[in-house]
């Protein structure tokens, strides 16, 4: 009892019965006309919805000002049926009744209160079943809207990304976009959180970067040429890695992708790398994968199979192993 529901339409009718049980249990349970208003004003969203009754004139009786009021609700239970049974839900749950305690004759009007209430209790059970599936779909678009604002950092920052990745598309100096993709990319793997380190020269070897995911260290290399990455390109890649601590990984990115001889000769082989091209990145860029659960089934699928490159489609297909 005592769910709480959006102001919606409900797709099951209430009844009359349940709602004259309402009618009685709000009149019974409430004795003074200024504590049942302020409980209405407490769990009614729309205050709208009790103006035009006279709640409080010495000239109206009680049971009349209730009884407009949830005809109200129930004549537009299109509109209010939500409102409707979440206010039976919860007078439908009271079990004290401290506003009656101090009255005289406390002990027979509480017990007056009791009985209407348990006979409410009764008409709602049909409808907790439908409350229930109410309380969970509110609870799920609230949860929604809550990661969404929490997400419209990421989502804004993504959008900037993108563009300048289209940017990049159209630049015609390949030295000068090389850079560009260098910087480009330390802000995509900054934004998702996988603490990316800037590119680095050791004794002689460039490395465009590396980067944290789930306490494995990646080195990182991304190549935006209009030819496809060899085999060669991919073999002295590894040859970084392989020098650096045991089980560091690498991410070599060639955004015009793999000719089959380099995936044949470094896949099946234990290899330590994972492969990725432009069409992972824009699946990102357009918010379809995240980052990094990208990666995740990228390495995992290559731990389990041998293959260095998953491509996109194929993950959205369902092929390949599970993350």
């Amino acid at each position: 009892m005592g769910v709480k529901l959006d102001l919606m339409a409900t797709a099951q009718r209430i009844n009359a019965n349940a709602i004259e049980a309402l009618k009685e249990a709000l009149s019974v349970a409430f004795w003074r006309k200024r504590d049942l208003l302020d409980y209405l004003r407490a769990s009614i969203p729309d205050q709208q919805l009790l103006d035009g009754i006279d709640w409080l004139s010495q000239d109206v009786y009680k049971r009349d000002s209730v009884r407009r009021f949830i005809d109200r609700l129930a004549t537009r239970q299109d509109v209010y049926g939500g409102l409707l049974l979440q206010l039976m839900s919860d007078v439908a749950a009271m079990d004290d009744f401290p506003q009656l305690a101090w009255l005289e004759d406390a002990s027979g009007k509480i017990a007056r209160a009791k009985e209407a209430v348990t006979r409410l209790r009764k008409y709602i059970q049909p409808y907790e079943q439908q409350l229930a599936a109410a309380a969970a779909a509110s609870a799920r678009i609230t949860q929604a809207k809550a990661e969404a604002r929490l997400r419209q950092g990421t989502v804004e920052a993504l959008r900037g990304l993108r563009q300048e990745y289209f940017e990049l598309l159209a630049m015609d100096d390949a030295q000068r976009r090389g850079f560009a993709f260098e910087k480009w990319l330390h802000g995509l793997f900054e934004l998702f959180d996988l603490d990316p380190r800037a590119s680095f020269r050791n004794e002689g070897e460039q490395v465009d970067g590396g980067f944290t995911l789930d306490n494995r260290h990646f080195l990182l290399e991304g190549r935006w040429r209009k030819a496809l990455a060899t085999k060669d390109d991919l073999g002295a890649f590894k040859t970084k890695v392989d020098d650096k601590a045991e089980n560091t990984l690498g991410l070599f990115i060639s955004i015009e992708g793999f000719d089959a001889t380099a995936l044949a000769k470094h896949s099946q082989r234990g290899s330590p790398l994972v492969l990725a091209d432009g069409g992972d990145l824009l699946a990102v860029l357009d918010e379809r994968i995240d980052l990094r659960d990208l990666l995740r089934r990228k390495h995992r699928h290559a731990a389990m199979t041998g293959e260095v490159f998953l491509p996109i489609h194929r993950i959205f297909a369902g092929s390949g192993t599970a993350p």
